[in-house]
């Protein structure tokens, strides 16, 4: 394969699922809350383990990244066979190639380092750190608080995705953060 018809599996599988879930709601079916947040969690992820794929707690986020796209494949292809076997055959070649880096859509990324990724629909916070802050606690907060967490790629900019409770829940846990950055 030729070095510029290769795309990045982890983006290119996201965005073949992100064209069946629009193709699958197109078509009327009520795909569960759980896909959409497995879809953007896996975005969030994915976003900050691309930001430097290097790093060895970026590396430590590949698993979680393949889980949350291994099920929203799994309940998509779920819904698609109600399409047929000539549907789930197109989508399962579409979803094979963009698991072997071949470009199957357009990812288009947004260009803004403001909110990469930003989910529709949804409340934010954005807030700055002086330094570099430990992620993965924050990564556990957001996910008993049901919120969504983005980072900028200085690790200092924080961006918390969700609905206004949820999003006030997480920020309350995070306050000893704040704290620890104030006492510096």
């Amino acid at each position: 394969m030729a070095e510029q018809d290769y795309v990045e599996p982890l983006d290119q599988r996201w965005v073949v699922l992100d064209r069946l879930l629009k193709q699958l709601h197109q078509k009327n079916y009520q795909v569960p809350k759980s896909v959409v947040k497995d879809l953007q969690l896996a975005r969030s992820l994915t976003n900050y383990y691309n930001d430097d794929p290097t790093a060895q707690e970026r590396i430590a986020e590949l698993p979680k990244i393949d889980s949350y796209l291994t099920n929203a494949e799994r309940n998509l292809m779920i819904m698609a066979e109600e399409e047929g076997s000539e549907f789930v055959d197109e989508w399962t070649q579409k979803l094979t190639d963009a698991s072997r880096g071949k470009k199957v859509f357009e990812d288009h990324k947004i260009q803004s380092r403001f909110i990469p990724g930003m989910p529709a629909n949804f409340d934010f916070a954005k807030f700055n750190f002086k330094q570099e802050i430990q992620v993965e606690r924050f990564y556990e907060i957001c996910e008993s608080e049901n919120v969504i967490i983005e980072f900028d790629a200085d690790d200092k900019s924080v961006f918390i995705f969700g609905e206004d409770q949820n999003i006030a829940s997480a920020l309350q846990e995070m306050a000893s953060f704040y704290k620890e950055q104030l006492n510096i």
